[in-house]
């Protein structure tokens, strides 16, 4: 039987704040980031990937590790691209499903990365 590959997204948000202190020497500053996590792969025997309620947990989990914190504290350079790169690493730690994060930290503003 051919295995289907098919793809889900779940979104989320969280708030925290961040600065910069060399090139763009920005001073602490929050944003509402919204962001998409995106896993891939065959059709289980119910003809589903995973369910969605269990990644939208997982996401909950995580933005509470996230919420109002700063983002120095958790990576050396909280640059959006470094933020979508730290979600799909904590997402693939117990999902290794996810092939792509896309964060949003305004409007018309998107790093994604992909695997």
């Amino acid at each position: 039987m051919d295995k289907k590959i098919v793809s889900i997204t779940v979104a989320s948000a969280f708030s925290a704040k961040h600065w910069h202190d060399k090139t763009l020497n920005e001073a602490v500053h929050t944003h509402n980031f919204k962001y998409e996590v995106s896993l891939k792969g065959p059709l289980n025997e119910e003809g589903y990937l995973v369910d969605f309620r269990s990644l939208e947990n997982f996401l909950n989990t995580l933005n509470a590790k996230l919420e109002n914190r700063t983002l120095n504290d958790l990576m050396p350079a909280p640059t959006t691209e470094n933020l979508a790169i730290y979600i799909f690493e904590e997402t693939a730690k117990v999902c290794p499903m996810v092939y792509q994060v896309k964060v949003q930290e305004k409007e018309n503003y998107y790093a994604a990365y992909a695997r």
